[in-house]
């Protein structure tokens, strides 16, 4: 009986923790941790939400290219990346967006753009997906988004997934 005992003891330890790694390592990665720290410290950026809006852009696939001809891991749209490489003069390809590195701190230089012009994350995480015109249509007078002016359902979707992914990533912060 006692042996019993041990044993289911035993697997539902066993259980738990793959089911952490699992949740922790495969559902929700924190993968290229070095540059995600290190452009979130270089633009004061909350690294749990880069991880949440690269989950939800590209599931951290480096080749990912979206029916908006947007790439890599944050999907930055071509002439908005080419824009970014001239503002932080470097030169520029479609094929940098590739890149990881590359990827990532145009991501988050873009991020403090937006940032720099919104001050609120519902807002910023809204025109990152949108565009800062669309999202200036859907501000109330505060400057706060509202989501039933949102007219675009893929931003509403998006809004929603970053955010459930932000607080997913929020809580791993021992991880990232």
């Amino acid at each position: 009986m006692k042996k019993t005992i041990y044993l289911t003891f035993f697997a539902s330890i066993m259980c738990v923790i793959i089911l952490f790694i699992i949740f922790n390592f495969v559902i929700y990665p924190t993968k290229h941790k070095n540059y995600v720290l290190e452009y979130s410290k270089k633009y004061n950026l909350d690294r749990s939400l880069i991880y949440a809006i690269i989950k939800t852009e590209s599931n951290f696939d480096k080749n990912a290219v979206s029916l908006s001809n947007a790439k890599g891991l944050m999907q930055i749209i071509p002439s908005t990346a080419k824009w970014i490489a001239e503002e932080l003069g470097e030169n520029y390809s479609e094929e940098m967006l590739f890149d990881v590195e590359t990827n990532i701190k145009f991501g988050c230089f873009y991020l403090n753009y937006l940032f720099d012009k919104f001050k609120n994350t519902d807002v910023v995480i809204c025109a990152y997906n949108a565009g800062e015109t669309a999202v200036r249509n859907w501000l109330d007078s505060n400057g706060n988004i509202v989501l039933e002016k949102v007219s675009y359902s893929e931003t509403k979707n998006y809004y929603k997934k970053v955010k459930s992914y932000h607080k997913v990533y929020k809580n791993k912060q021992i991880f990232i």
